[in-house]
């Protein structure tokens, strides 16, 4: 009988894997350049969208405040630019967000 112990499945799996990574390893790359850039088309039509749904968010919760009360254009006007400040704000961000990342 022989005295080395056969190796154990768990040492078997372990050297198979650490093989399979070496092979597989992609070489080494920018982090940044998996990152999918934004087309300047893409960033229009997200601001587009940012301010418009800013303008209705306000102007509805503005509309429905005026409806229930019955103070009908105050509330309104009061979202409806309380609104157009917070898209103005997201599109301020999201330029500095896109700048940053330039």
């Amino acid at each position: 009988m022989s005295e080395e112990e056969p190796p154990s499945r768990l040492d078997d799996l372990d050297a198979r894997l650490r093989r399979l990574r070496e092979r597989a390893k992609p070489e080494e790359a920018d982090p940044d350049a998996a990152r999918p850039t934004q087309s300047a088309f893409g960033f229009a039509f997200r601001i587009g969208i940012e301010l418009v749904a800013a303008l209705a968010v306000g102007g509805g919760i503005g509309w429905l405040l005026d409806h229930w009360l019955g103070t009908m254009p105050l509330f309104l006007l009061l979202f409806f630019f309380l609104g157009a400040a917070a898209g103005l704000l997201n599109v301020f961000r999201a330029a500095r967000d896109m700048n940053r990342d330039a």
